[in-house]
Order: C-alpha cells, then sequence, then structure tokens
C-alpha cells in the first residue's frame, strides 16, 4: 500500500510538472491585444520590457515569444500567480514632437515638445460631438503620462505641408477618412487631418529610424474616445488609450462625417 501511495504521488507530481507549458509565438500573436478590458494600466516601454523580461524569466513564454513581443511592441499581463491574462500594446511618440496644448499664460494652444509636457498641461483633442466637417476641440487634463526607451524603429512620416512625425509602430493615427489605424498600417496612398486647414494632408513618404531617446505617451482625462484624439505635429492622433484599451478598435471609424 505504501508503494502504491508513492507511485501516486510521484504520478501527481509528473502530471503537475508536464501541464505547465510556457505560451508559444503563435499563441502570443493570436492574443495580441483581444483581451484588453484587463489592459487598464497604461505602462512605458521601459515597463513593458521588465514584464515581457519576467515572463520569459518565470517560463510563461517562449524566447520566439518574447522576441516577437519585444519587436512588435506587446507585453504580458501576469498575475501574482504567474498566470498570463492578456497581451497588451506599449508605444508613443519621439521626444521632440511638438504636441499642442492650452497655455493658460498665452490664452491660446501652443506646441510643446513632448519631452517637456507634464500633468499641469492640458491637452488639445476632439470633442465628443467632433465630425470630419466639424473637427471642434476642448481642452483636457491629464491622466498619465508615461516614458521610456524603444528598441523598434520608429515610423517616420513626412508630409506634403513640410511638416514631419515620427511615432513607434502602434501609435493610432487618424486618416482623412475618419478611420484610426497604427502608424505600421499607414500607406502612401492615405492621408491625414491638419487641425490647423481641417482638410487632408498628404503623406509623401513613410521612413524608419531608430531612436535612443526616451519615447512619451499620454492619456487625456475623458469617458469619450473621440476626446482619446490630440494634436501632434499638426494632425491627429491617437493618446494611451487606442494602444491599450481601444486597441481592438484600430481600423475602424473613429470619427464620422
Amino acid at each position: 500500500m505504501k508503494n502504491l501511495r508513492n507511485i501516486l504521488i510521484a504520478l501527481t507530481c509528473l502530471v503537475s510538472s508536464t501541464a505547465f507549458a510556457s505560451m508559444d509565438v503563435a499563441e502570443y500573436e493570436r492574443l495580441a491585444g483581444t483581451n484588453v478590458s484587463r489592459c487598464t494600466d497604461p505602462i512605458s516601454t521601459a515597463e513593458c520590457k521588465v514584464e515581457l523580461d519576467y515572463g520569459l524569466a518565470q517560463g510563461l513564454i517562449t524566447q520566439r515569444s518574447y522576441d516577437w513581443g519585444v519587436a512588435n511592441g506587446y507585453y504580458p499581463v501576469i498575475d501574482r500567480n504567474d498566470n498570463v491574462r492578456a497581451i497588451c500594446k506599449c508605444g508613443c511618440f519621439e521626444a521632440d514632437t511638438n504636441i499642442s496644448v492650452w497655455s493658460k499664460e498665452a490664452q491660446k494652444v501652443v506646441d510643446i515638445a513632448a519631452k517637456d509636457i507634464n500633468a499641469q498641461h492640458q491637452l488639445v483633442a476632439l470633442s465628443a460631438d467632433a465630425t470630419l466637417s466639424a473637427m471642434t476641440t476642448g481642452d483636457f487634463a491629464i491622466k498619465t503620462l508615461t516614458q521610456g526607451p524603444e528598441k523598434p524603429a520608429l515610423f517616420v512620416f513626412d508630409l506634403e505641408d513640410g511638416t514631419q512625425l515620427k511615432v513607434t509602430q502602434h501609435h493610432g493615427m487618424l486618416l482623412s477618412s475618419g478611420e484610426m489605424v497604427a502608424a505600421k498600417d499607414v500607406n502612401l496612398k492615405q492621408s491625414f487631418i491638419s487641425a490647423d486647414s481641417q482638410s487632408p494632408v498628404k503623406i509623401v513618404n513613410i521612413s524608419r529610424e531608430f531612436t535612443d531617446k526616451d519615447v512619451f505617451n499620454f492619456e487625456t482625462e475623458s469617458d469619450d474616445v473621440a476626446s482619446h484624439i490630440i494634436v501632434a505635429e499638426g494632425v491627429y492622433v491617437g493618446d494611451l488609450i487606442w494602444q491599450n484599451q481601444l486597441a481592438k478598435d484600430l481600423g475602424a471609424i473613429a470619427v464620422r462625417k
């Protein structure tokens, strides 16, 4: 009887040890951006890397999953029992990107480099009733600021008005069609919307560029989807929410006619 009990214990241990398997890259990609309800805490790119490092060290994800996560900007959400609950995005603006904010001192909208923005600034973002024919805006407090290094190359957009915008590959970009897409999915046949003229501005070139500076992002204090669309380098783009909670809506119409 004692020998039988020892055998059963050994079998139980064997089953327990073999039941666990690291998440492979196919499953990691499949889950990326799907369970967005768990992407509730926007984190910096540096923090994303910490989560990826932990997941790999604990054997929760494979090396290929880790490499894909680093390259594509997705980190695992891991609970206290070391269960992977979701795969979420991270991504930001290049440090010197001009972001439109409301200046109390000047009593007008001014542009400030992303690296110089703090919680005291108010971001210019679309109002809840904004449409493509009437891009009305408001001034919104900053709920969250993130900062961290970025390993993958940034997407660089050269526009017909001479403006250049640099963002991470998963950053939400508002097209003149009213559709919000990730930077990596934008092509030269598409156009953005000028915040000054309220008309389409053509993209004349798209390139990639690595940076050794931190990248930055922000989240407006608003419950409305439209008010998470801010102004960077004179065009409308998504804030941090479009890379986390609203990731599932990328590719859909964000602002209607």
